[in-house]
């Protein structure tokens, strides 16, 4: 691997979803712990703090209300001097540790001293920070601070009847610091694994989480344009199930357009290259004599006239999937019928029989439907005499009532989609009386290139793109076209199209005839 894949690489791993996902619950979880352990510490401290506030305030509030009853407990005095009231105080008491009393009579100066250890022996309370605890007691000072941050103290003064004395309790929170840090060295420990845990877990999470996104990226890189069949798989959480759906319907609609693309290109060289090699050929061996020359010239006209029929009708399927192929208008059905036989009937002398049994204003491309059923009278023209009647009809269909009855039909009739009978439909036929469609070609007739149904009354031939056309103009309107042998001879070639009553439709539910109103006999 040379070194510009390597550094490639890298850089991919780097900003890789997964490692994102990673960092980001990793500092999430930090963020977390590190609040947790500053909230406990601090919670920690304030209690302590609390803690050594009420015990100062007991031991002060005790010693004022001993001093105040001024009755010492042995009554060996009933005027008891204030040395001998603390020094009876200081008796009653067991200090703890980190506790130290000084009891002080102000008139004389006289002080008492009370200690769990002596003053060589105690950690906590060293000779020097006892001395000046002591000198707190002698001088008028505030009633309450700190020393060395490791020593709160606090000042109760009390006017006696033995006279005026004080105490200073002091508290020592030595200890209680050594505690705090090896809670708060225990917390960091606790917070660090819970981190390096929060990480390989989500590392873990995140790759399962992804798992279902690299299958997608999998997929995705085995998509080329030889093979757009392929569908990224659909599995895992609803937002990743979206986002597959998302990219199949991308892939679908890149698919269609490269196949609509595909077979333009291949039905425009398939169909283009017999008439440009009927007019090369015919131009390389032009003759000389007018005669001729004018026979040439009307071939050559003829082949690219009908190049130009191709071509358009290629051109018309591949726009079959533009958003802009079908532009609907509100539409009158009846109008519609009648519009296309007064069009058809000065191209062929045939007897048209027209039957416009629905009424109503519908929205659909009038324009697309005319072209459909053009399409459909021509074909019709095309394989009947002079003077050989054919039908144009319209009816409107309710929800439960067949497309076309099986009776109207010499052969099967072609499945129509699963829930058409249950809405309201419009159906147009244009039934012939000519030599009917070749038996188990009713489908495909409709496929592009289809000429199948026989030998021709005028003697030309088409493209096999007409009926084609037809079908896409069908299924743009959410439809489908259709043909059968009817019952009496002949064929009859429909199309059926879902009701959408226009805005300004005020005859909804009008115009429907009896079943017994159908294309066919």
């Amino acid at each position: 691997m040379s070194t510009r894949h390597r550094r490639a690489r890298s850089i991919r791993w780097w900003y890789s979803a997964r490692l994102r996902i990673t960092l980001g619950i990793t500092l999430i979880s930090a963020a977390v712990f590190a609040t947790m352990v500053l909230f406990t510490l601090q919670l920690l401290d304030l209690t302590h703090q609390r803690t050594i506030d009420l015990q100062l305030n007991r031991e002060a509030a005790d010693f004022s209300s001993f001093m105040t009853a001024g009755i010492l407990p042995s009554f060996e005095s009933e005027d008891p001097t204030a040395e001998q009231l603390i020094r009876a105080y200081l008796a009653q008491q067991y200090p703890s540790a980190e506790l130290l009393l000084v009891g002080t009579a102000e008139e004389s100066g006289t002080q008492f001293t009370l200690s769990r250890y002596g003053p060589e022996d105690d950690a906590l309370f060293p000779p020097d920070t006892r001395a000046r605890i002591q000198r707190i007691g002698l001088v008028p000072e505030k009633d309450s601070g700190v020393l060395d941050n490791t020593v709160r103290w606090r000042k109760a003064t009390v006017s006696s009847p033995a006279g005026p004395s004080n105490i200073v309790v002091a508290i020592s929170d030595a200890g209680t610091d050594e505690e705090s840090s090896r809670v708060a060295d225990l917390l960091l420990i606790t917070g660090a694994g819970g981190i390096v845990l929060s990480s390989l877990l989500a590392w873990l999470v995140a790759g399962r989480m992804l798992v279902p996104v690299r299958r997608i990226r999998e997929a995705a890189d085995t998509i080329s344009a030889a093979d757009l069949s392929r569908r990224v798989p659909a599995d895992g959480p609803d937002e990743i199930v979206s986002l597959a759906d998302t990219v199949n319907a991308m892939l679908e609609r890149v698919e269609d357009a490269y196949r609509t693309q595909r077979e333009f290109l291949d039905d425009a060289g398939h169909e283009l290259r017999t008439p440009l090699t009927v007019v090369q050929g015919n131009l390389d061996l032009l003759p000389e004599d007018p005669v001729e020359r004018a026979e040439i010239t009307r071939i050559i006209q003829d082949e690219l006239s009908r190049m130009t029929r191709i071509v358009e009708d290629l051109l018309t399927l591949a726009r079959a999937d533009r958003p802009d192929f079908l532009r609907t208008t509100p539409t009158d059905v009846s109008d519609l019928v009648l519009d296309v036989e007064a069009k058809i009937d000065v191209i062929a002398d045939r007897d048209w029989a027209v039957l416009p049994y629905a009424e109503g204003v519908a929205q659909l491309d009038q324009h697309r439907i005319t072209q459909a059923l053009i399409q459909f009278c021509s074909n019709a023209v095309r394989f009947t005499g002079e003077g050989d009647r054919i039908e144009i009809g319209c009816r409107e269909i309710a929800p439960g009532e067949p497309t076309v009855p099986d009776s109207a039909a010499t052969t099967p009739l072609p499945p129509g989609p699963r829930g058409e009978t249950y809405r309201r439909r419009l159906l147009w036929w244009v039934r012939d009386h000519g030599a009917g469609i070749p038996e188990g070609e009713e489908e495909s007739i409709f496929e592009r290139f289809h000429t199948a149904r026989g030998q021709l009354r005028d003697g030309r031939g088409g493209t096999g793109l007409g009926l084609a056309i037809v079908s896409t103009i069908a299924r743009a309107h959410g439809g489908r076209a259709f043909a059968f042998n009817a019952e009496g001879g002949g064929a009859a070639f429909c199309i059926v199209v879902p009701f959408v009553p226009a805005a300004s439709d005020t005859e909804r539910g009008r115009g429907r005839v009896s079943p017994s109103a159908e294309p066919g006999p």
